[in-house]
């Protein structure tokens, strides 16, 4: 890693949960989050307006769903890490996780470390 911060953002329904992860993230000075977002679409706005390194993401959101939201980021911006959140815990969407172009799915339910690991992980 350089000396310039990953940037991320974050995508979950509940305030409390995106607040709570920036609080964790934040943690590590090579770690910056730029933006958190309630839904898919806001999700995507988000990526458009702040061209974030990393998108940490729910599945399970209003509007546009964490899968579709990731076609479209993908699609629009490939160089852009797509890490999904899910409460299943072994998740059956994995195929179309991967096909959405995600790098992984975590359990929501995961440590912090576990989290911050695959986003220092994620080929950024």
């Amino acid at each position: 890693m350089t000396g310039t911060p990953v940037r991320i953002v974050i995508a979950a329904v509940n305030q409390l949960y995106r607040e709570t992860l920036a609080g964790i993230i934040q943690t590590k000075p090579n770690l910056q989050v730029v933006a958190g977002a309630e839904d898919g679409l806001a999700a995507v706005q988000a990526v458009e307006k702040h061209k974030p390194d990393v998108v940490l993401m729910a599945v399970s959101m209003p509007v546009l769903n964490g899968i579709d939201a990731t076609w479209i980021i993908k699609s629009k911006f490939p160089a852009v890490r797509v890490i999904l959140l899910s409460m299943i815990e072994a998740d059956p969407t994995s195929e179309t996780i991967r096909k959405a172009g995600a790098c992984c799915c975590l359990d929501k339910g995961c440590s912090p470390s576990e989290i911050i690991q695959a986003i220092m992980t994620a080929g950024i």
